[in-house]
Formats: C-alpha cells, sequence, structure tokens
C-alpha cells in the first residue's frame, strides 16, 4: 500500500489542510487580478497553497497562468528572455501564435523563434543581448499587451523573486520594473520567495517593490486541523495512530507542511500497526538521516564565528556582546557579533524577531543542529 502522506509534490484534495485563510485569500486575489507577495520559508507548503488556490480561482474567473522560475536566472537579459518565452508558452497555442505574436508585440527585440525538434518541437525564443537591453521597455510592457492582444486576463506567477536581487544595477532594475508592473491593468502578479529574510528586504519600506500588492505571510499549519489529518489518514490505510502521537509529530516540526507530511510519512513506514513510541524515535532519526546531506551543506560554510554564534543560542545565552560570552564562545567584540547575525541572517538560518531575538527559521535544521552537530 502506498503511504498517504505526500511530501514530493504539492498537495491538493483533502491531504491540503489548514490553510483555510490564506486560501481563500489567495485564490480570490488570483480571480481577481489583484498583484500579491508571498512570503514564507522553504517547508510552509508555498507550492501547495498556490496549486490549490488557482484551481478554486479559475472555477470563479478564467484565466492564463504564467509560471516563470527564477532559480537558474542571475541577470537581467535572462530575466527578459525567460519572462518573454514563459509568457508565449502560457498564452499561445501554436508556432504560428508564436510568430504572429513576436512580429506584432516585440517588433525591437525581434527574437527568433525557434523550434528544438529534439525537445519533442519544444518551442523557443533566441534574443540578441544587445537588442534586448538597449529596448528593455518593450519586455517590460510585453505581459500587458500580450494579455490585450490574445484577449485573455493574465497571472503571472514568478518563483524565488529574491534572485533578482544579484542582478547587477538591482535597485535601478526593480525600480523600472515595479514602476511599469504597477501600470498593468489585464495581468496579475503573483511574487513568491523560499528566501524569506531576502524577501522581507526586497519588499521592504524604501523599496521600489514597497507596497507592490497584499503580502501574503504563513508559517505553522493549524495544530488541531492537522492532527485530525494525521490520525484519519493512518486509519484509511490501515494502521493506527494516536492523537496523543499526531500531536507529537505536530510538535516535532513546529507544524511546517512538509516536514509534517515527511515525518507523518516516516512514522507509517516505520510500523505495520500501531505507533508506539520507538516508532516516533526511529523516524526522528530517519528525519535528520533524510535532511543530512542539506544540512550539513548548510553547515560547512559557516564560519567558526557563525557557529559559535548558533551554539551560544542553543546553550539559552540571550546578551551575545557580554563580556563572559564573548569570551567563552570566541566571538571576539560586539561589532563581530553584529557581522556574525548579519551574516546568519543573509544565509537564511537565522530570522530576527520582536527585540532583535534570534530564532531559527528551519525547526528540523534546529534540531539536527542540536543533536547532531552538537551532540546535546
Amino acid at each position: 500500500m502506498d503511504s498517504p502522506f505526500i511530501f514530493t509534490q504539492p498537495v491538493v484534495g483533502d491531504s491540503f489542510v489548514g490553510r483555510k485563510d490564506e486560501l481563500a485569500w489567495l485564490s480570490s486575489n488570483l480571480s481577481n487580478g489583484q498583484h500579491t507577495v508571498l512570503i514564507a520559508p522553504p517547508v510552509s507548503g508555498k507550492q501547495s497553497l498556490v496549486t490549490n488556490a488557482l484551481i478554486q480561482a479559475q472555477k470563479q474567473q478564467v484565466f492564463r497562468y504564467c509560471t516563470l522560475p527564477l532559480f537558474n536566472v542571475r541577470d537581467e537579459f535572462s530575466f527578459y528572455a525567460s519572462l518573454a518565452e514563459s509568457l508565449l508558452r502560457a498564452v499561445c497555442d501554436t508556432s504560428d501564435e508564436w510568430e504572429t505574436a513576436v512580429q506584432s508585440l516585440l517588433p525591437e527585440t525581434r527574437p527568433q523563434v525557434s523550434i528544438r525538434e529534439t525537445r519533442q518541437n519544444e518551442i523557443t525564443l533566441l534574443f540578441e543581448e544587445s537588442r534586448v537591453m538597449e529596448h528593455s521597455a518593450e519586455l517590460l510592457h510585453f505581459p500587458e499587451r500580450l494579455a490585450e492582444w490574445k484577449n485573455v486576463r493574465l497571472i503571472v506567477g514568478i518563483y524565488d523573486f529574491q534572485n533578482i536581487e544579484h542582478f547587477d544595477e538591482t535597485a535601478a532594475f526593480q525600480k523600472r520594473l515595479a514602476a511599469t508592473w504597477k501600470q498593468h491593468a489585464q495581468v496579475g502578479y503573483l511574487l513568491c520567495g523560499n528566501r524569506k529574510n531576502a524577501m522581507r528586504v526586497l519588499f521592504g519600506e524604501k523599496k521600489p517593490f514597497h507596497k507592490f500588492g497584499d503580502v501574503i505571510s504563513f508559517g505553522s499549519l493549524d495544530e488541531k486541523l492537522t492532527i485530525d489529518y494525521i490520525v484519519k489518514s493512518f486509519s484509511k490505510s490501515g494502521r493506527v495512530i494516536s492523537k496523543e502521537f499526531s500531536e507529537q509529530i505536530y510538535h516535532i516540526v513546529s507544524g511546517y507542511p512538509y516536514y509534517v507530511q515527511l515525518m507523518a510519512h516516516l512514522c507509517w513506514l516505520n510500523t505495520r500497526g500501531f505507533v508506539i513510541e520507538s516508532v516516533i524515535n526511529k523516524s526522528i532519526e530517519d528525519l535528520y538521516d533524510f535532511n543530512e546531506r542539506v544540512f550539513r551543506r548548510t553547515t560547512d560554510v559557516l564560519s567558526d564565528s557563525q557557529l559559535n554564534y548558533l551554539r551560544a543560542m542553543i546553550d539559552g545565552v540571550d546578551r551575545f556582546s557580554a563580556a563572559e560570552t564573548l569570551a567563552l564562545y570566541k566571538l571576539h567584540s560586539s561589532a563581530n557579533v553584529a557581522r556574525v547575525r548579519e551574516a546568519l541572517e543573509k544565509k537564511e538560518i537565522l530570522e530576527f524577531g520582536k527585540n532583535n531575538k534570534p530564532s531559527f527559521i528551519d525547526p528540523v535544521f534546529e534540531m539536527w543542529f542540536r543533536r547532531r552537530y552538537m551532540n546535546n
């Protein structure tokens, strides 16, 4: 029998739990073309939320959805080229439509329409970089002009949006991008990022994208709904878990959707009947093993001072610049502590909340760091 828990793809249907308010908000925004920004950690279920919101929104309003991942886009030219190609793929149904759209709407940049026969006749665009950079305004307005030309409502979903921070002269680029997209009436933008701290900076005050659209932030799932979901999912598959152990799963992973599904899956694999304490303990170790390679890569690039700061956190230190703390954890100086904090924030390991108190963004990384790195 297959596991009832899903962690390798977006969760839909009855397996999607605990995001009722966020789902209603996002689906309404999508159906109305309202610009929206999703800010949340990588394991918080953004893709599942978007997938379910699209399903709901398309029952209320007909529109085309364009997906643009930026995980491998690191410069302005590549952004324009990828955006144009993704838009045509979402809106145009034939190669002839691609040709007509390019000729009508991109007369300055003049890309070539190419058909890759080796990739099942995949259609792509070939741009000349110098022309793109000279006539970038044409591509900035392309989403709106294409939607008008095709007479469709268009939603453009951009993932890993924080990567635009890596572009040369990014401040000027962001200013042009935000100013242009705010003019668009037939296109709604959904901007998502996997780096929580970077996205907060990008959409912060005095930034071009400040108040660009509704900002939806979220973290843990609803506890009661999640516990009920785990119990029912075990029961449907012929195995049993108590409410108490389901609650334990929830709290072990701080209610983060991806980890909830993964931890429940591991418990499901580790029992043939009833979940008992030894199953939970074995599954925690399996959870560490599953993420070990990624977590080791994270710690491998940390400096001694950064690791010492994390050790101090784990030990419950709250006065990091106190003389005794600087000496005990080899943090050297208050200035060095400030640099370490900034570095750990940029690396998306820590976030700083009320009173600048640090906390780990990833709850399972924190557990792994305590147990396996520090041997606590």
